[in-house]
């Protein structure tokens, strides 16, 4: 009973099931007091991390395998079980625990579910990303993978693992290039059909081909190859001198395709 406050402790010490989510009257009570919905969380985490450990897997090969934290298991569990508290109808005659690990289990896969696609680094990770980045910053630019194994001690295959997932993802209404001084950052997005050059390095390959492709069944050939050179840093010039069209027409399929994301 160490682990939790010493309201709780004392609680628990005059009555065990003082939290005891058996208890239908603590379910109700949970249901209008967040306070007390609060402590019994605490109290009843054992439940979240059997439905884990049942349902799921072990935490550690779930931290492994997904790139996620214990904390974010706990959160996600918590969560659920929130949810359960909330729509858990205690007229019915259902077990919570029963009802509670079906929530819990749920939130968790989703989560796992819905960021499989996307690398999640530890805090291991991240910091390897880190000092990389320093590395990078100090040197002027990005040495080998090979190299920066010899300057940071560590191995390549953690290198390689780190440089991947350290690739972020670009978001159409990021700010590109912004600095304290200007009044408004230009994001992504302006950088596409502006007319303004963009900084080697700045769009992530990945993400530009994900845009493409989201719009490309809506496009002429000729329209998708004018996106294609905007994106890949022809100014609105240079693509109309390699398409053999005027630089209006570029600037109208550019104002189109635009129309269509912000449609998305």
């Amino acid at each position: 009973m160490d682990k939790f406050s010493e309201h709780i402790n004392m609680k628990l010490k005059l009555d065990k099931k003082f939290y005891s989510m058996d208890l239908v009257g603590n379910i109700e009570r949970c249901q209008v007091d967040e306070h007390f919905l609060g402590d019994s969380i605490l109290v009843n985490e054992n439940l979240i991390w059997h439905s884990v450990h049942k349902y799921i897997g072990k935490p550690e090969v779930i931290i492994k395998n997904h790139c996620v934290e214990k904390d974010d298991i706990l959160q996600l569990g918590r969560l659920g079980f929130i949810k359960a508290v909330k729509a858990f109808d205690t007229g019915r005659g259902v077990k919570f625990s029963s009802f509670a690990v079906t929530a819990i289990v749920r939130e968790i896969r989703c989560f796992l579910r819905d960021s499989a696609s996307i690398i999640r680094p530890t805090r291991t990770a991240t910091e390897l990303i880190n000092r990389i980045n320093r590395l990078e910053h100090d040197m002027g630019y990005l040495p080998t993978t090979h190299e920066i194994a010899l300057l940071l001690d560590e191995e390549e295959e953690k290198i390689n693992k780190a440089l991947q997932v350290g690739k972020g993802v670009k978001y159409l209404d990021e700010p590109v290039g912004a600095d304290d001084q200007q009044a408004q950052a230009v994001t992504l997005m302006d950088t596409i059909y502006s007319g303004e050059n963009i900084e080697d390095g700045v769009v992530d390959r990945i993400y530009v081909d994900a845009v493409i492709d989201s719009v490309k069944r809506k496009l002429s050939e000729k329209e998708v190859t004018v996106l294609k050179h905007r994106v890949d840093g022809f100014n609105q010039t240079q693509t109309a001198e390699m398409e053999d069209i005027s630089q209006m027409r570029v600037s109208r399929i550019m104002r189109k395709v635009a129309k269509m994301l912000d449609n998305n």
